[in-house]
């Protein structure tokens, strides 16, 4: 199988075609190879992996004989190949960058807990949806009501079961019926 100038073949060498031949064709020098390459490179850490690829790749030659192909340091090609089996691709970057890991999206603000707690309080009875719109329509902030049921389930505080509310038609002045109810809020 013959390999374009671009391509390493098997044992790392490339071939070029000759006159449109099929088959082998004359070995490529390497070190040409990765200079074309390195024109192509976007950052720096494509160009530390293409350095050590064969290295991983094909175990034919040595971290010197490809510092020599690359033209770095051969200290520096044995850094990039141990890195890289120890750390994968994050241990090809430079020490001046640094990975941090993405948080959560979205925090939970306080005032959405303190409600929670404070619907919890009040009444046990309340479905997840119905907790996430009162949340939206007393706060104004949307809320999943899966991250309500979570809240829900991780508040401290104590579940009521039942309201401590009369019938309004059981008491004798319905001013006191009504102060009741609007002193619930």
């Amino acid at each position: 199988m013959a390999y374009g100038p671009h391509l390493a073949g098997p044992g790392g060498m490339a071939t070029a075609r000759q006159g449109g031949q099929r088959g082998k064709g004359a070995p490529v020098d390497a070190a040409p190879e990765f200079a074309q390459l390195q024109l192509q490179f976007v950052d720096q850490l494509q160009q530390r992996y293409e350095v050590i690829r064969p290295l991983s790749l094909f175990e034919d030659r040595t971290a010197t004989q490809r510092a020599q192909e690359t033209q770095l340091h051969p200290e520096t090609v044995r850094t990039l190949a141990r890195r890289f089996r120890e750390q994968g691709r994050l241990g090809l970057l430079s020490a001046d960058q640094a990975v941090v890991p993405r948080g959560r999206a979205r925090r939970v603000s306080d005032a959405v807990r303190q409600e929670i707690d404070r619907l919890k309080r009040l009444y046990a009875g309340f479905h997840d949806r119905e907790r996430a719109r009162i949340v939206f329509c007393t706060l104004g902030e949307s809320i999943d009501h899966k991250t309500v049921k979570q809240l829900w389930e991780q508040s401290p505080v104590v579940a009521h079961t039942e309201l401590a509310l009369d019938d309004y038609h059981t008491h004798a002045d319905r001013y006191q019926a009504r102060l009741q109810v609007v002193q619930l809020y």
